[in-house]
Formats: C-alpha cells, sequence, structure tokens
C-alpha cells in the first residue's frame, strides 16, 4: 500500500490532514484540541473533492482494508494526530 498524508493542502481548507491511500481513496480528517470535540473524518473523490462525514470506524475498516501490515495502520493512525488542532 502507498499513502501520501498533506498536512499543507488539508489545512488551507479547514482541515488537520489529507490521507490519499492506493492512489485513489482520499480522507480528510479534522482534528480538535477541545475533548468534547471529537475526531471527524470524511471521505473525498480522487480529487479531493469532499463527499461525506464517515464514521472512525468507516475511516479505520477503509485503512485495515488497504494497508499491507499493522506496522503501516499504527503510523497512519499516528501522523494523522499531528495535524492541527481546531
Amino acid at each position: 500500500m502507498t499513502y501520501e498524508i498533506d498536512y499543507v493542502s488539508a489545512e488551507s481548507e479547514g482541515y488537520s490532514s489529507k490521507i490519499v491511500l492506493d492512489g485513489d481513496r482520499v480522507f480528510y480528517v479534522k482534528l480538535f484540541s477541545s475533548p468534547e470535540n471529537c475526531t471527524k473524518y470524511f471521505s473525498a473523490d480522487v480529487k479531493g473533492n469532499l463527499q461525506k462525514e464517515i464514521s472512525k470506524a468507516e475511516f479505520e475498516l477503509w485503512v485495515n482494508i488497504l494497508a499491507d501490515n499493522e506496522t503501516d495502520i499504527k503510523t497512519i493512525l499516528e501522523k494523522l494526530t499531528q495535524g492541527k488542532k481546531y
């Protein structure tokens, strides 16, 4: 599995990070600094246009399906927590 995490373009659109999995699965993640707000996940089309908000479970399902191994899963989820918090 290949993946790319882009913080800069995601922040310019109001999100914490953008992740592209295997070149054609695009997701945005929005982190919040307030403990009352949980992290939000969004799916997007190949061009990065938002489609809908998805659950954490659905996002993690895609990561688990596309990841080659447990190390990739851990690395991806860890890197996503490093984006800007709103």
